[in-house]
């Protein structure tokens, strides 16, 4: 009973600490990085925030230019948050423009041109629980920033309650979720984008499973012709589901990689919520998946934090995933034991493929 009080006191005291809120520069930065959005959160009536948690059954269309801190070291994201606390433009992630409910036209004009500058190349993110508007679009700057990443940037945000409490709302919202995310890569092919990259952490994998999942079945070719590779960190997704989900998809994109962490004390709370022994960001047991061709990287050696989100919040992994482009090798699933990827062990089970990281000695 004691450690119940505990992790319930725990739980209520994360539960009222401060989020994420949008906040502007007092003048355009050059440098900033356009980042489109797709999102079905509605405006939040009590703060005045435009993206807040209720939902939205129109897809918002929004473009934000977020300026990054100069002052920051890798894997750090700093950024204005609710309460008054005063801001910071050297040290946190703020709002250069803002572009707030686009027509639909004018937002496929704007991403027409930044695909033509940008090859057709496209990244999109999906946040994950627990997130509020502001925290999955700085996220997904800091991700931009970190691995320099080609193509045009793309977030779509679903109504998440940003709080720890909201796990079953946002379960249902990722149900709710998954037209829009189908309209936003729709809007993202007719403006086009000719190669887009999936990439998706803890609920918003599922998100993403369920939309491939049902565009298969309705046998939209479209979306599956213009993947360039899908990315799932830390799933929170029980892993019969994902059997279901990748038997109805049939050939999955590629790559297909999966992050995952033994060591990822949100999704061992989430199988205990769900009991069950485990989650797909957390599997032990490659065989349970060994028939779909996936890469699963294991970053268990690079816990920081809860060990849900270690691809972009340990500054070593980071290092050793963008260097020399060997991130390329761990998208490609390089299984000829020579990733250059430290001291990384290569297991092969029918057709996955299991990449067990370790930091580079002496580093």
């Amino acid at each position: 009973m004691g450690r119940l009080l505990v992790v319930l006191f725990l739980i209520t005291l994360s539960a009222c600490a401060p989020r994420g809120r949008l906040a502007y520069l007092d003048h355009p930065d050059p440098q900033a990085r356009a980042i489109f959005v797709g999102s079905t959160r509605a405006p939040d009536p009590v703060t005045g925030q435009p993206f807040g948690f209720e939902r939205s059954p129109e897809l918002r269309l929004a473009r934000f230019d977020v300026a990054t801190p100069p002052d920051r070291q890798t894997a750090q994201i700093d950024y204005p948050t609710t309460g008054g606390t005063p801001t910071d433009p050297k040290t946190q992630f703020m709002i250069s423009q803002a572009q707030i409910d686009l027509p639909r036209a004018q937002f496929q004009s704007e991403l027409r041109t930044a695909l033509r500058q940008n090859k057709g190349e496209a990244v999109v993110f999906v946040h994950g629980f627990n997130n509020s508007f502001a925290e999955g679009l700085y996220r997904m700057a800091q991700m931009g920033e970190d691995f320099d990443l080609p193509g045009v940037m793309v977030h779509y945000a679903w109504p998440s309650r940003a709080n720890v409490l909201g796990y079953a709302y946002d379960r249902d919202s990722v149900l709710f979720a998954r037209d829009g995310l189908a309209e936003l890569l729709g809007d993202l092919r007719a403006a086009g984008a000719r190669r887009i990259m999936l990439v998706a952490h803890s609920l918003g994998t599922e998100l993403t499973m369920e939309v491939l999942r049902q565009e298969a079945i309705a046998h939209e070719q479209g979306l599956f012709s213009s993947l360039g590779g899908v990315i799932l960190i830390s799933p929170d997704i029980a892993v019969d589901v994902f059997q279901t989900q990748a038997d109805a998809i049939g050939t999955l994109p590629q790559p297909f990689v999966i992050f995952t962490s033994q060591k990822d004390r949100a999704l061992q709370l989430s199988a205990r919520l769900t009991g069950q022994s485990d989650r797909l960001g957390n599997l032990e047991d490659l065989n349970r998946i060994a028939r779909y061709k996936v890469t699963v990287v294991n970053v268990s050696a690079f816990n920081t934090g809860d060990g849900h989100f270690n691809v972009v919040t340990s500054p070593e992994l980071i290092r050793l995933l963008d260097s020399t482009g060997q991130i390329a090798k761990v998208l490609e699933g390089d299984q000829r034991g020579r990733t250059g990827l430290g001291q990384a062990v290569i297991l092969t089970v029918e057709n996955a493929t299991q990449i067990v990281l370790a930091p580079i000695s002496g580093g």
